[in-house]
C-alpha cells in the first residue's frame, strides 16, 4: 500500500468567535499551556509519520511562520547561558520543533469557506492521498492521524475521524450516518457521533472539489469511519478552548 506522507492544514479564517484577540493573534497561536494550538496539531502529524505539510494561511499569519522557523538567537542564548551564568539550570530545548518535517505555506487571499481554502492545496498534493486537518480540533492520549493511516494500510480506503459529543451540542456539528455520510448541522440530530476535523482523502480530491466541502466528502466512497480513542477538544469555541487549556495544565501538574 502507498505510504502517505502529505498533510494539509487549514488556517485561513478570521476566527471571529475569539475577537478581539484574533484581530492581531491567529487562533492557531493561542496557547494551550506553553504551546500554541498549531504545535499540537503538527506534533500529531509528525508522530504519525507525516513528512510534508502545507499550511493554508490567511493574511496576518506571519507569526505562525515565525513560530515554526528556527530561532538562532534563542538557541544560541540557551547554549551560552549555562557557561556564562554559574547557577543557570540547563534547558534542553531547541526552537526547531519540527525540523524533521518539510513545512510549506500558502496564503489564501480571503476566507471563503473550507472548500475554497483546500483548493489551494491542489498542486501540493497532486494525485496523492493526503491527510486534511482542521485547526479547531486538538487530541490527547491517542493519535487520530495514526488511526487513519493504520486503517488505510489494511484496506486502502479513505477515512474520517469521528467522536461522540453531548447530544445538546450535536446540532452544531456534522453528524455521521451509518453509511458514512455527513449531515451538516442538522436541526434534529439522529446521532451524536460527529466528524471532528481529521480526514484521509484520496488522490485527485482537490481537482474535483467545488464549493461545498461536505458534499465533496460525501462523494468519497468506501470510507473508514473511525471513532477515535483520543480525548478530543473543540478549540474553535471559547468554552472548548478553556477546557483544553485546563486539561493541558492539569497534565503538566502531574508531570
Amino acid at each position: 500500500m502507498q505510504t502517505i506522507t502529505k498533510a494539509v492544514i487549514t488556517a485561513g479564517g478570521y476566527a471571529t468567535r475569539f475577537l478581539p484577540i484574533t484581530k492581531a493573534v491567529p487562533k492557531e497561536m493561542l496557547p494551550l499551556g506553553d504551546k500554541p494550538v498549531i504545535h499540537y496539531i503538527l506534533q500529531e502529524l509528525q508522530d504519525a509519520g507525516i513528512t510534508d505539510v502545507l499550511l493554508l494561511i490567511g493574511r496576518g499569519r506571519e507569526c505562525l511562520m515565525n513560530y515554526l522557523d528556527k530561532n538562532y538567537e534563542v538557541d544560541d542564548y540557551l547554549a551560552r547561558r549555562v557557561t556564562e551564568t554559574p547557577d543557570a539550570v540547563p534547558i534542553k530545548k531547541d526552537t526547531n520543533f519540527f525540523g524533521a518535517m518539510n513545512l510549506y505555506f500558502r496564503r489564501v487571499p480571503l476566507p471563503r469557506g473550507v472548500a475554497d481554502c483546500v483548493k489551494y492545496a491542489g498542486s501540493f498534493v497532486g494525485d496523492e492521498p493526503f491527510v486534511l486537518a482542521y485547526c479547531d480540533d486538538v487530541f490527547f492520549g491517542s493519535n487520530p492521524t495514526t488511526e487513519m493511516l493504520d486503517a488505510y494500510q489494511k484496506n486502502g480506503n479513505p477515512a474520517v475521524i469521528t467522536a461522540p459529543v453531548p447530544w445538546a451540542d450535536a446540532h452544531r456539528y456534522g453528524i455521521i450516518t451509518k453509511d458514512g455520510q455527513i449531515i451538516e448541522k442538522p436541526a434534529k440530530p439522529t446521532s451524536n457521533l460527529v466528524a471532528v476535523g481529521r480526514y484521509l482523502l484520496p488522490g485527485g480530491f482537490c481537482q474535483t472539489l467545488e464549493n461545498d466541502i461536505v458534499a465533496a466528502l460525501n462523494q468519497v466512497a468506501h470510507k473508514n469511519i473511525i471513532t477515535t480513542q483520543a480525548k478530543r477538544f473543540d478549540t474553535g469555541n471559547k468554552h472548548g478552548f478553556f477546557q483544553a487549556f485546563q486539561y493541558v495544565m492539569a497534565q503538566s501538574k502531574e508531570d
